[in-house]
C-alpha cells in the first residue's frame, strides 16, 4: 500500500509540480534512421528507396522491387550525454539502446506492391545517477515509439510511382524527474496513435530520380500512472498525457553519373511546433503543463554508394540535424541541439542474400545556457556512436 504525502507539504509540492519539466521531446528524440544501407548513405534515401527500408523512407519506391523481400536488422545506439554545470562539475549518461527493424515487401501484380514494416522512429533512454557530493539529483527519461506500417505502391507508368499507407504507433513513457530537493515525479504511461504516409517517386531518366514523402502528425493519448514522492512517502494517481508527434515532409534526388556510382541528397522538414506544450492530467491533482517552445526544424543529408567487383558496395554520408527545443527548455536527461552525423557502410549481395553493415558517429553543437527555466544552466554535449547490421533475403 502506497503512503500518502506528509501533511502540510501539499502547497509546496504543487508549486514545484507546476514548474517541473515533463516530456521534453523534439529533435533529440529522433533515432538515426532505418536500415543499414540507407544509414550508410547518411539517410539520404527518399529518392533511392529500392530496398525494404522504402516502407519508411518512401513507400512509392517499393515499385522498384520485383521480388518478395524480407529484411531484418538491428541497430545499437550508444549515446554519451554530458551536462557540465557552471561550477565545472560534469554529469553524464551513457545508456545504450537497441533498435530492431523488420521490412517485408511483395509484388502483388506488375504494377501493385504491398509492404509491412516494424521500426522505431523515436527513442530516448537517458539516465543520470545521484551525485550527493555535488548536490545533483538522479533523473531518468525513457520515451520510445515503435511503429507498425502497412503500405502499398502503384506504378502509374514507367517513370512515376505513388505509394502510401497507415502507420500505427505504440508509444511508451517511463521517467523519474526531481521536482526540488525533497520531491520527485515518476510517470509511467503508454498509448497508441494513428497516422499515415504518402510518397512519390519520379524517374526523370536513367541517371536521375526524385522522391517526395509526407508523414502526417500523430497524436497519442498516453494512459498510466503518476507517482508523487516526498522522501519515502508516495501518492499514486491515474494519469493521462496527449503527445502530438510532428508531421514531416522530405524531398530527395538520386543521381547516377556513372554506372557504379550513385549520389543522393535529401532535405527534410519536421513540424515540431505541434509539440509546443505538453499537459499531464491526473485524477487527484491539478493539470500540469510544460511549455517547450518547440520550433519547426529540418535536416539536410548527402550520401553516396560505389559498387565494387563481386557485388560489394561501399557507402558514405553526412547529415546536418537541426534541434527543435531551445536550450532554455531542456534538462540533462532530455537534451536537444543542432548536430552533425558522419556515416560509413559496406555491403554485399550473395545470391538471394544482401548483407549490410553501418558505422555512424554523431555530435551536437555544444549548447551553453545561463537562462534555463528549470535551473539547469551550463553546457550540454551529445556524442553518439551507432553500429548497424541488416540482412535481407529475396525470392
Amino acid at each position: 500500500m502506497k503512503k500518502l504525502l506528509a501533511p502540510g507539504s501539499g502547497l509546496l509540492f504543487f508549486l514545484l509540480l507546476w514548474g517541473c519539466p515533463v516530456y521534453v521531446y523534439a529533435g533529440g528524440l529522433s533515432t538515426p534512421g532505418q536500415g543499414s544501407r540507407a544509414l550508410g548513405m547518411g539517410g539520404a534515401f527518399t529518392a533511392m528507396a529500392d530496398d525494404g527500408a522504402a516502407i519508411y523512407y518512401n513507400p512509392a519506391g517499393m515499385s522498384q522491387i520485383d521480388e518478395t523481400l524480407i529484411e531484418a536488422g538491428i541497430t545499437l545506439i550508444s549515446p554519451e550525454i554530458r551536462y557540465t554545470r557552471p561550477d565545472g562539475v560534469t554529469e553524464q549518461s551513457t545508456k545504450s539502446a537497441l533498435g530492431p527493424t523488420l521490412f517485408i515487401t511483395h509484388g502483388i501484380t506488375d504494377r501493385l506492391s504491398g509492404g509491412l514494416g516494424i521500426y522505431t522512429p523515436y527513442a530516448r533512454d537517458a539516465e543520470f545517477s545521484d551525485d550527493p557530493a555535488n548536490g545533483f539529483l538522479a533523473q531518468r527519461s525513457k520515451m520510445v515509439r515503435t511503429d507498425l506500417s502497412t503500405v502499398i505502391s502503384y506504378k502509374m507508368n514507367h517513370d512515376l510511382s505513388l505509394g502510401g499507407g497507415l502507420i500505427i504507433g505504440f508509444s511508451e513513457i517511463d521517467q523519474s524527474i526531481p521536482a526540488g530537493p525533497a520531491f520527485r515525479i515518476k510517470d509511467k504511461m503508454d498509448g497508441i496513435g494513428y497516422g499515415g504516409i504518402a510518397g512519390l517517386l519520379w524517374r526523370a531518366n536513367e541517371y536521375l530520380k526524385a522522391g517526395l514523402t509526407y508523414r502526417t502528425s500523430m497524436s497519442v493519448e498516453h494512459d498510466g500512472e503518476r507517482i508523487m514522492a516526498a522522501g519515502d512517502a508516495e501518492t499514486t494517481s491515474a494519469a493521462r498525457s496527449e503527445v502530438h508527434y510532428p508531421a514531416s515532409l522530405g524531398f530527395g534526388i538520386a543521381l547516377t553519373p556513372f554506372e557504379n556510382v550513385t549520389i543522393a541528397l535529401d532535405a527534410d522538414w519536421y513540424g515540431w511546433s505541434s509539440m509546443d506544450q505538453v499537459t499531464v492530467k491526473t485524477d487527484i491533482w491539478p493539470d500540469s503543463t510544460t511549455q517547450l517552445n518547440a520550433r519547426n526544424s529540418g535536416d539536410v543529408r548527402i550520401g553516396g554508394e560505389y559498387k565494387l567487383p563481386d557485388d560489394w558496395r561501399v557507402r558514405g554520408g553526412y547529415a546536418y540535424i537541426q534541434g527543435a527545443v531551445p536550450n532554455t527548455n531542456i534538462i540533462p536527461s532530455q537534451p536537444d541541439a543542432d548536430g552533425h552525423e558522419i556515416d560509413l557502410g559496406i555491403g554485399r549481395k550473395m545470391g538471394h542474400w544482401q548483407i549490410d553493415l553501418l558505422y555512424e558517429y554523431a555530435a551536437t553543437r555544444e549548447e551553453n545556457t545561463s537562462a534555463n527555466i528549470y535551473g539547469y544552466n551550463g553546457k550540454y554535449d551529445i556524442l553518439q556512436q551507432v553500429i548497424g547490421f541488416t540482412a535481407a533475403y529475396g525470392f
